[in-house]
């Protein structure tokens, strides 16, 4: 618009200077021409505007007097020009002026673009040190407002305590000495965390200020300075490292070296130079340890590194090295091919001294060839002793057998793994894992007259029977057997009864050797004729006892009918003249409970009668000493082994260990036990199923318990009360004084006798005996 304009302005005053004559200039209006370009166009279009006003100057006066111009005419047209040009430079200037300045700003926008956008803290100060400029980066890493830090001069405060001190001394000299600084300190960060950064400032003279001004960067070196300190750390540690391993190999008491493809040792400890005397440099070449070799060894030698070393084989050899004092001793030489870094090979390995054990080894040799020859001949010995101890195996007349435990001895070595510590109780509650290993025991011979014993025509028809079918508790024997290998016993012993051909019983009394290789050789003495005598022994005293007892019973009931007969007389009387009193119309009350009170007290004195024969009965024979409880219970089963056997009873008896000494008569406490065992098979004579006696002992903490327990029907309910009253008894044949007596008894020595019925079944009967070393 305003180019428009302009143009039909410069028309008008053209044909205005033209048509119309004036004395004055009026091509001085070309200046306004000029003005609206200069508003509307840059300076080369001023400039063209110019000229073109110029030209119309000259080619108005031409045209406006074409003969001759007036000399005041030209005079006016060259000072309209003069004016047109002053004035089309005037502007072009200004617009050059005005488009410098907009570059001048372009320049310092994007120098602060650019300042802003390195990942760096760019910053400007003056000749004193002084920061006048901040790129935005710093609000970026410290979070403070870059225009406040720079008002307060306060951005040291970013600074890490510890690092203010250099930082300052360091800025001081560098603005001093007008050097480059650089430093490493740490900033805080916007996180408000220290990290690492590293300030370059360096002096440029300004051409804006004409001084000397410091231009610098802070930049990012945390990770830089941390790998530097763990780089140093764990070059630290590989020095140490590397002392520590060398401290090691010179401590070891073998020669360690290093080799490379050559066979130089370009490595060795400490003990190489001590042990042969010799000290080498740095490197060791063949032709310099090889002469320590012994002369017979030294040729092999060369000739196994020829071939192992350029194979990258592995090197072993033994060969006698030259010691510092000139005496030879074996070696034993190992190296091995490790490939590192470029894929070259080279050997690490080392020498130990092995003379003692080479020497050892030919004397070993040698023992060995005098044993091997002592050896057979001892072998020739033993073949000869083998058949004089087998020929006494098969034709001695004592019986013999040999069972075989070689595979039931790793089942028990497992179960003993697994924490067992009682072999017997485990197996108590694990049947089948007993039956699994006694069907591993076998038969391995027998001789012959074993097997005439148990009337078996030949030794083979014995030795294929199962081994817990040829005694009566043969399975028991076999757990035995077993406890003596878990307890370490080398022998056991017992009696038994065999079971031989069609059910023939013998009784034995047996002994069990364990010998090597798992297997165990038992003899055995045949009880026949001893069994028949004392058979015959316990009938005569059986009978001798019962006489016993009938003639103690005839005293007793002679001193009780003498001693009761008059209480019972008194008795009588005064009933009968209370019921004659009772039967009158008007009987007299108070006579009649005086009767009754008489007769009560008639009554207490038939029972304190009554319990003074039972306590003289067991006071009379009482003798307290110390007692073993545990070997009393052992007589006791035995005592009790054919009672029991009879009433196909087991008993098992379960100690504490160890069980503190008793005080009381072994006597009667034998004979309570004895009472009690035998009434608890007598329970279960008419029951089916396991028939089971379980006599415990353990320690109490002022007296030791004693418990009777089986497995039978137990005690009815309404028997409990009354089942320690004379005369009591649930046997057809009992007279109901054995639990009175047993009773008493226990009383009298400091204890109780207690019955209970067992929550699984069965009946259990318990009492307490004082420790004979008192209480605690």
């Amino acid at each position: 618009m305003l180019l428009t304009l302009a143009t039909l302005l410069a028309g008008v005053v053209f044909l205005l200077d033209v048509l119309v004559r004036y004395d004055l200039s009026l091509p001085i209006l070309y200046l306004a021409v000029i003005g609206a370009v200069a508003m509307a166009a840059n300076a080369t279009a001023v400039t063209r505007a110019a000229q073109a006003c110029v030209a119309l100057t000259v080619l108005g006066l031409v045209l406006g007097d074409p003969l001759v111009p007036s000399p005041s005419d030209v005079l006016r047209c060259l000072l309209a020009c003069v004016a047109i040009g002053l004035t089309a430079a005037l502007l072009v200037s200004r617009k050059r002026l005005e488009a410098t300045k907009q570059d001048l700003e372009r320049s310092r926008a994007e120098v602060e673009l650019f300042a802003n956008s390195v990942p760096f803290v760019l910053w400007r100060s003056n000749p004193q040190g002084e920061i006048e400029y901040l790129n935005e980066s710093w609000t970026s890493v410290t979070g403070l407002d870059r225009w406040s830090v720079l008002k307060d001069q306060r951005y040291n405060d970013v600074v890490h305590p510890d690092d203010v001190p250099a930082l300052g001394e360091t800025v001081s000299r560098a603005v001093a000495t007008r050097t480059m600084t650089d430093l490493k300190i740490r900033v805080r960060q916007r996180d408000g965390g220290y990290r690492w950064m590293q300030i370059y400032d360096s002096p440029a003279f300004s051409p804006v200020t004409g001084l000397v001004e410091r231009f610098g960067g802070l930049s990012d070196v945390h990770d830089e300075v941390m790998a530097k300190e763990e780089l140093e750390k764990v070059r630290s540690e590989l020095e140490a490292s590397r002392a520590e391993l060398i401290n090691i190999t010179d401590s070891v008491p073998q020669i360690l070296w290093r080799a490379d493809a050559t066979g130089t040792l370009d490595f060795y400890n400490r003990r190489y130079p001590e042990v042969t005397g010799r000290h080498f440099g740095e490197r060791v070449t063949p032709e310099e340890y090889l002469p320590d070799i012994h002369p017979d060894d030294r040729d092999a030698f060369v000739l196994l590194l020829e071939r192992t070393m350029p194979a990258g084989e592995e090197v072993r050899a033994m060969y006698r090295l030259r010691h510092a004092d000139g005496s030879y001793r074996w070696m034993s030489h190992v190296g091995r091919p490790v490939r590192v870094g470029s894929g070259e090979v080279r050997w690490y390995g080392g020498m130990s001294d092995i003379h003692e054990e080479v020497t050892a080894h030919n004397s070993l040799r040698d023992l060995a060839e005098t044993l091997e020859k002592r050896v057979l001949e001892r072998t020739s010995e033993l073949m000869r002793t083998e058949r004089r101890y087998a020929g006494l195996f098969d034709v001695s007349n004592m019986t013999f057998a040999e069972m075989d435990f070689s595979e039931a001895e790793p089942i028990v070595d497992e179960i003993r793994r697994s924490g067992v510590t009682d072999l017997r109780s485990y197996m108590a509650t694990r049947p089948d894992e007993l039956s699994r290993v006694l069907g591993t025991i076998r038969t391995r011979r027998v001789n012959e007259a074993l097997a005439r014993l148990l009337g078996y025509e030949s030794v083979a028809e014995l030795v294929s029977s199962p081994p817990a079918q040829n005694a009566e508790d043969g399975a028991e024997i076999l757990l035995r057997q077993l406890e003596m290998y878990w307890q370490g016993v080398s022998h056991i012993d017992g009696r038994t009864v065999l079971v031989g051909k069609g059910g023939r019983r013998v009784p034995v009394y047996f002994t069990v050797t364990r010998l090597p290789d798992g297997l165990h050789l038992s003899s055995h003495v045949d009880l026949s004729d001893q069994e028949r005598i004392e058979g015959m022994r316990r009938a005569a005293q059986a009978e001798l006892a019962r006489a016993n007892r009938i003639a103690t019973v005839g005293a007793f009931s002679a001193s009780i009918a003498h001693e009761l007969n008059q209480p019972i007389a008194s008795m009588l009387m005064d009933a009968r003249t209370g019921l004659r009193l009772a039967g009158r119309k008007d009987a007299d009350m108070e006579a009649i409970a005086r009767i009754l009170q008489r007769v009560e007290r008639t009554a207490q004195r038939v029972a304190s009668i009554v319990q003074k024969t039972r306590d003289s009965i067991v006071a009379g024979r009482r003798r307290i000493t110390s007692i073993d409880l545990p070997g009393l219970a052992a007589d006791t089963a035995d005592l009790l082994h054919h009672d029991l056997v009879r009433s196909a009873a087991e008993i098992e008896i379960v100690c504490a260990h160890p069980v503190r000494a008793v005080a009381g008569d072994p006597i009667e406490v034998q004979q309570i036990l004895v009472n009690l065992v035998s009434n608890a098979a007598d329970a279960m004579r008419e029951q089916p199923g396991p028939r089971r006696v379980r006599l415990e002992i353990a320690n109490g903490s002022d007296s030791a318990r004693v418990r009777v327990l089986d497995t039978g029907p137990g005690i009815p309910e309404e028997h409990l009360a009354r089942l320690f009253d004379p005369f009591f008894t649930t046997k057809s044949t009992g007279i109901g004084m054995g639990l009175g007596i047993c009773r008493s008894a226990v009383e009298a020595m400091g204890g109780q006798l207690l019955v209970e019925n067992l929550p699984g079944g069965g009946a259990g009967f318990s009492f307490d005996l004082p420790y004979a070393d008192g209480p605690g």
